[in-house]
Protein backbone atom coordinates (compact mmCIF):
# COMPACT_ATOMS: atom_id res chain seq x y z
CA UNK A 1 0.00 0.00 0.00
CA UNK A 2 1.41 3.05 -0.97
CA UNK A 3 1.42 6.33 1.03
CA UNK A 4 -0.85 8.13 -0.90
CA UNK A 5 -3.32 5.08 -0.60
CA UNK A 6 -2.95 5.26 3.42
CA UNK A 7 -3.15 9.10 3.11
CA UNK A 8 -6.67 8.74 1.02
CA UNK A 9 -7.72 5.85 3.70
CA UNK A 10 -7.01 8.20 6.97
CA UNK A 11 -8.61 11.05 5.60
CA UNK A 12 -11.79 9.28 3.96
CA UNK A 13 -12.48 7.90 7.15
CA UNK A 14 -11.69 11.10 8.81
CA UNK A 15 -13.84 13.60 7.30
CA UNK A 16 -16.96 13.85 5.26
CA UNK A 17 -16.50 16.38 2.92
CA UNK A 18 -15.20 15.63 -1.03
CA UNK A 19 -11.74 14.47 -0.91
CA UNK A 20 -10.41 14.72 -4.97
CA UNK A 21 -7.11 13.00 -5.74
CA UNK A 22 -4.48 14.00 -8.15
CA UNK A 23 -6.13 18.00 -8.39
CA UNK A 24 -4.55 19.81 -10.76
CA UNK A 25 -3.74 23.46 -9.31
CA UNK A 26 -3.47 25.59 -12.49
CA UNK A 27 -7.13 25.39 -12.52
CA UNK A 28 -7.40 26.94 -8.95
CA UNK A 29 -4.54 30.21 -9.39
CA UNK A 30 -5.26 33.45 -10.53
CA UNK A 31 -1.93 33.14 -12.48
CA UNK A 32 -3.43 29.58 -14.29
CA UNK A 33 -0.23 27.99 -13.57
CA UNK A 34 0.80 24.99 -11.20
CA UNK A 35 0.59 21.09 -11.09
CA UNK A 36 -1.22 18.76 -8.88
CA UNK A 37 -2.05 18.49 -5.76
CA UNK A 38 -2.14 14.94 -3.60
CA UNK A 39 -5.35 15.58 -2.46
CA UNK A 40 -8.39 18.42 -2.91
CA UNK A 41 -10.76 18.64 0.46
CA UNK A 42 -13.98 20.55 0.55
CA UNK A 43 -15.17 20.54 4.08
CA UNK A 44 -18.54 20.06 4.67
CA UNK A 45 -18.94 22.35 7.60
CA UNK A 46 -16.62 24.04 10.39
CA UNK A 47 -16.52 20.70 12.07
CA UNK A 48 -15.37 18.86 8.88
CA UNK A 49 -12.59 21.19 8.53
CA UNK A 50 -11.36 20.84 12.06
CA UNK A 51 -11.74 17.08 12.00
CA UNK A 52 -9.42 16.82 8.34
CA UNK A 53 -7.05 19.47 9.76
CA UNK A 54 -6.74 16.96 12.61
CA UNK A 55 -6.15 13.90 11.05
CA UNK A 56 -3.66 15.49 8.74
CA UNK A 57 -1.72 16.90 11.71
CA UNK A 58 -1.93 13.76 13.58
CA UNK A 59 -0.23 11.49 10.41
CA UNK A 60 2.16 14.64 9.73
CA UNK A 61 0.41 15.23 6.13
CA UNK A 62 1.27 18.79 5.15
CA UNK A 63 -1.79 21.35 4.67
CA UNK A 64 -2.44 24.10 2.60
CA UNK A 65 -5.24 26.47 2.81
CA UNK A 66 -6.64 28.24 -0.79
CA UNK A 67 -8.65 30.76 -1.14
CA UNK A 68 -9.10 32.45 -4.60
CA UNK A 69 -5.64 31.29 -5.89
CA UNK A 70 -4.97 35.12 -6.74
CA UNK A 71 -1.70 36.05 -4.96
CA UNK A 72 -0.28 32.28 -5.28
CA UNK A 73 2.18 30.32 -7.52
CA UNK A 74 2.26 27.10 -7.06
CA UNK A 75 5.56 24.54 -8.41
CA UNK A 76 4.94 22.77 -11.91
CA UNK A 77 5.50 19.26 -9.62
CA UNK A 78 2.24 20.62 -7.27
CA UNK A 79 1.97 19.77 -4.22
CA UNK A 80 2.53 16.74 -1.75
CA UNK A 81 0.02 17.05 0.55
CA UNK A 82 -3.88 17.94 1.07
CA UNK A 83 -4.93 21.46 0.11
CA UNK A 84 -8.22 22.27 2.02
CA UNK A 85 -10.43 24.71 -0.60
CA UNK A 86 -12.93 26.44 1.69
CA UNK A 87 -14.88 28.50 -0.95
CA UNK A 88 -17.23 26.09 -1.51
CA UNK A 89 -19.04 26.21 2.03
CA UNK A 90 -17.27 28.88 4.26
CA UNK A 91 -19.16 31.99 1.67
CA UNK A 92 -21.88 33.01 4.45
CA UNK A 93 -22.17 36.69 4.79
CA UNK A 94 -24.56 37.78 7.80
CA UNK A 95 -24.68 41.01 9.64
CA UNK A 96 -26.39 42.96 12.52
CA UNK A 97 -26.15 46.52 13.19
CA UNK A 98 -22.83 47.66 12.07
CA UNK A 99 -21.23 44.16 12.51
CA UNK A 100 -21.22 42.00 9.44
CA UNK A 101 -19.43 38.22 9.64
CA UNK A 102 -17.74 36.56 6.64
CA UNK A 103 -16.90 33.08 5.98
CA UNK A 104 -13.43 33.16 4.81
CA UNK A 105 -14.06 30.86 1.49
CA UNK A 106 -16.23 34.03 0.27
CA UNK A 107 -14.33 36.71 -2.21
CA UNK A 108 -13.96 40.19 -0.62
CA UNK A 109 -16.04 41.90 -3.48
CA UNK A 110 -19.10 39.74 -2.24
CA UNK A 111 -18.31 41.24 0.97
CA UNK A 112 -18.07 45.05 -0.47
CA UNK A 113 -21.29 44.51 -2.49
CA UNK A 114 -23.00 43.12 0.88
CA UNK A 115 -21.90 46.56 2.86
CA UNK A 116 -22.75 48.81 -0.29
CA UNK A 117 -26.43 47.73 -0.07
CA UNK A 118 -27.01 48.01 3.42
CA UNK A 119 -24.26 51.35 3.60
CA UNK A 120 -21.90 50.00 5.99
CA UNK A 121 -18.81 51.77 4.65
CA UNK A 122 -15.15 50.99 5.46
CA UNK A 123 -14.05 48.73 3.13
CA UNK A 124 -15.27 50.65 -0.43
CA UNK A 125 -10.70 51.63 -1.54
CA UNK A 126 -10.49 47.36 -0.96
CA UNK A 127 -12.88 47.45 -4.09
CA UNK A 128 -11.40 45.37 -7.06
CA UNK A 129 -8.89 43.32 -4.72
CA UNK A 130 -9.34 39.61 -5.98
CA UNK A 131 -9.42 36.66 -3.89
CA UNK A 132 -10.90 35.89 -0.55
CA UNK A 133 -12.06 37.05 2.76
CA UNK A 134 -9.57 34.52 4.70
CA UNK A 135 -6.99 35.34 2.40
CA UNK A 136 -7.40 39.50 2.78
CA UNK A 137 -7.41 38.58 6.47
CA UNK A 138 -3.88 36.53 6.80
CA UNK A 139 -2.58 38.92 4.02
CA UNK A 140 -3.88 41.90 5.47
CA UNK A 141 -5.13 42.84 1.97
CA UNK A 142 -5.19 46.72 1.49
CA UNK A 143 -5.71 49.40 -1.58
CA UNK A 144 -5.97 53.31 -1.48
CA UNK A 145 -4.91 54.35 1.92
CA UNK A 146 -7.00 51.33 3.76
CA UNK A 147 -6.37 47.67 5.12
CA UNK A 148 -8.33 45.28 6.23
CA UNK A 149 -7.32 45.87 9.61
CA UNK A 150 -9.24 49.17 10.27
CA UNK A 151 -12.51 47.48 10.43
CA UNK A 152 -11.73 44.01 11.64
CA UNK A 153 -12.82 42.96 15.06
CA UNK A 154 -12.37 39.14 14.92
CA UNK A 155 -11.91 36.03 13.35
CA UNK A 156 -12.51 32.41 13.84
CA UNK A 157 -9.47 29.91 13.57
CA UNK A 158 -9.81 26.42 12.73
CA UNK A 159 -6.46 24.89 14.60
CA UNK A 160 -4.16 21.55 13.98
CA UNK A 161 -5.78 19.92 16.99
CA UNK A 162 -9.21 20.16 16.02
CA UNK A 163 -10.09 23.40 17.83
CA UNK A 164 -11.78 26.78 17.24
CA UNK A 165 -10.50 30.01 18.65
CA UNK A 166 -11.00 33.59 18.44
CA UNK A 167 -8.47 35.89 18.06
CA UNK A 168 -8.91 39.62 18.60
CA UNK A 169 -7.80 42.21 16.53
CA UNK A 170 -4.87 43.05 18.64
CA UNK A 171 -3.55 39.47 18.94
CA UNK A 172 -3.31 39.14 15.51
CA UNK A 173 -0.29 42.15 15.85
CA UNK A 174 -1.48 43.30 12.01
CA UNK A 175 1.44 45.27 9.79
CA UNK A 176 2.03 46.01 6.55
CA UNK A 177 0.92 43.05 4.52
CA UNK A 178 1.43 40.14 7.58
CA UNK A 179 -0.26 39.28 10.52
CA UNK A 180 0.90 37.43 13.91
CA UNK A 181 -1.50 34.24 12.72
CA UNK A 182 0.25 31.25 12.81
CA UNK A 183 0.76 29.51 9.86
CA UNK A 184 -0.86 26.30 11.06
CA UNK A 185 -4.48 28.15 11.48
CA UNK A 186 -6.74 28.43 9.27
CA UNK A 187 -9.30 30.98 9.17
CA UNK A 188 -12.85 29.88 8.63
CA UNK A 189 -14.55 33.39 9.29
CA UNK A 190 -14.23 36.65 10.09
CA UNK A 191 -16.32 39.87 11.85
CA UNK A 192 -16.04 43.30 11.15
CA UNK A 193 -17.54 46.81 12.28
CA UNK A 194 -18.33 49.86 9.98
CA UNK A 195 -19.89 52.93 9.59
CA UNK A 196 -23.08 54.61 8.48
CA UNK A 197 -22.62 55.78 4.92
CA UNK A 198 -24.82 56.20 1.76
CA UNK A 199 -24.98 53.19 -0.63
CA UNK A 200 -25.07 55.54 -3.98
CA UNK A 201 -21.90 57.45 -2.97
CA UNK A 202 -20.43 54.40 -1.60
CA UNK A 203 -21.30 52.48 -5.17
CA UNK A 204 -19.63 55.78 -7.29
CA UNK A 205 -16.78 55.37 -5.06
CA UNK A 206 -16.03 51.55 -5.67
CA UNK A 207 -16.41 52.55 -9.47
CA UNK A 208 -14.16 55.11 -9.21
CA UNK A 209 -11.53 52.64 -7.43
CA UNK A 210 -12.09 50.09 -10.33
CA UNK A 211 -11.80 52.74 -12.80
CA UNK A 212 -8.21 52.99 -11.71
CA UNK A 213 -7.23 49.80 -11.28
CA UNK A 214 -8.20 49.20 -15.00
CA UNK A 215 -6.56 52.09 -16.40
CA UNK A 216 -3.27 51.30 -14.44
CA UNK A 217 -3.36 47.54 -14.03
CA UNK A 218 -3.41 44.20 -16.52
CA UNK A 219 -6.34 42.85 -15.32
CA UNK A 220 -7.65 41.11 -18.13
CA UNK A 221 -4.08 39.05 -18.50
CA UNK A 222 -3.78 36.13 -15.81
CA UNK A 223 -1.43 37.60 -12.99
CA UNK A 224 -1.40 36.78 -9.23
CA UNK A 225 -1.52 40.52 -9.10
CA UNK A 226 1.32 42.97 -7.15
CA UNK A 227 4.88 40.77 -6.99
CA UNK A 228 6.42 43.10 -4.40
CA UNK A 229 5.72 44.31 -1.04
CA UNK A 230 5.96 48.46 -1.10
CA UNK A 231 9.75 49.10 0.35
CA UNK A 232 9.96 51.48 2.79
CA UNK A 233 9.51 54.95 1.55
CA UNK A 234 9.36 53.47 -2.08
CA UNK A 235 7.61 52.01 -4.50
CA UNK A 236 8.32 48.16 -6.17
CA UNK A 237 6.43 49.19 -9.21
CA UNK A 238 9.07 52.55 -9.57
CA UNK A 239 12.17 50.49 -8.85
CA UNK A 240 11.16 47.70 -11.13
CA UNK A 241 10.14 50.38 -14.00
CA UNK A 242 13.44 52.80 -13.22
CA UNK A 243 15.82 49.50 -13.63
CA UNK A 244 14.55 49.04 -16.78
CA UNK A 245 12.63 46.06 -16.40
CA UNK A 246 9.03 46.58 -17.79
CA UNK A 247 8.85 43.99 -20.52
CA UNK A 248 11.09 41.45 -19.46
CA UNK A 249 10.27 38.04 -19.93
CA UNK A 250 11.97 34.44 -19.23
CA UNK A 251 9.68 32.19 -21.31
CA UNK A 252 5.71 33.42 -21.29
CA UNK A 253 6.60 35.37 -17.91
CA UNK A 254 6.27 38.97 -18.69
CA UNK A 255 6.76 41.90 -16.20
CA UNK A 256 4.15 43.90 -17.13
CA UNK A 257 3.98 47.07 -19.69
CA UNK A 258 1.29 48.24 -17.60
CA UNK A 259 2.46 47.98 -13.96
CA UNK A 260 5.75 46.82 -13.25
CA UNK A 261 5.08 45.16 -10.48
CA UNK A 262 2.87 43.09 -12.41
CA UNK A 263 4.18 39.65 -14.07
CA UNK A 264 1.73 38.15 -16.44
CA UNK A 265 1.11 34.94 -18.34
CA UNK A 266 1.44 35.73 -22.04
CA UNK A 267 0.48 32.26 -23.21
CA UNK A 268 1.60 28.69 -21.49
CA UNK A 269 4.22 30.42 -18.61
CA UNK A 270 5.22 27.57 -16.13
CA UNK A 271 6.22 28.64 -12.21
CA UNK A 272 10.04 28.15 -13.41
CA UNK A 273 9.43 31.30 -15.45
CA UNK A 274 7.92 32.78 -13.20
CA UNK A 275 10.08 32.27 -10.14
CA UNK A 276 13.05 32.52 -12.39
CA UNK A 277 11.40 36.61 -13.24
CA UNK A 278 10.89 37.08 -9.82
CA UNK A 279 14.75 36.17 -8.87
CA UNK A 280 15.95 38.58 -12.15
CA UNK A 281 14.04 41.14 -11.32
CA UNK A 282 15.09 41.11 -7.13
CA UNK A 283 18.71 40.87 -8.40
CA UNK A 284 18.62 43.69 -10.77
CA UNK A 285 17.01 45.76 -8.44
CA UNK A 286 19.09 45.11 -5.77
CA UNK A 287 22.22 45.73 -7.85
CA UNK A 288 20.83 49.20 -9.17
CA UNK A 289 19.40 50.70 -6.19
CA UNK A 290 20.92 48.12 -3.43
CA UNK A 291 17.18 47.60 -1.83
CA UNK A 292 15.98 43.94 -1.48
CA UNK A 293 12.46 43.40 -3.18
CA UNK A 294 9.99 41.20 -0.95
CA UNK A 295 8.03 38.71 -2.32
CA UNK A 296 3.96 40.02 -1.45
CA UNK A 297 2.36 36.58 -3.44
CA UNK A 298 2.83 32.58 -1.74
CA UNK A 299 4.40 30.13 -3.16
CA UNK A 300 3.90 26.86 -2.60
CA UNK A 301 5.77 23.42 -3.58
CA UNK A 302 8.99 25.11 -3.67
CA UNK A 303 10.66 23.90 -0.59
CA UNK A 304 13.51 26.46 0.76
CA UNK A 305 13.89 27.12 -2.94
CA UNK A 306 11.28 30.23 -2.58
Amino acid sequence: MTVKTDMFRILNRAVRGRLIEDEPLSGHTSFRIGGPADFWFHPKDIEDLSAGLKACAEDGVPVFVIGRGTNLLVADAGFRGVVFDLAETFTGISGEGPEVNAGAGGLLWDLLDYCAARGLSGFEALAGIPGSVGGGVRLNAGAFGREVRDRLVDVTTAEPDGTLTVRTRDALAMEYRRTALPEASVVASARFSFEPGDPLRMKAEQEAVLARRREKQPLSMPSAGSVFKRPPGDFAGRLIEDAGLKGLRIGDAMVSGKHANFIVNVGSASASDVKALIDEIRGRVHARFGVTLEPEIRFLGFGDAA
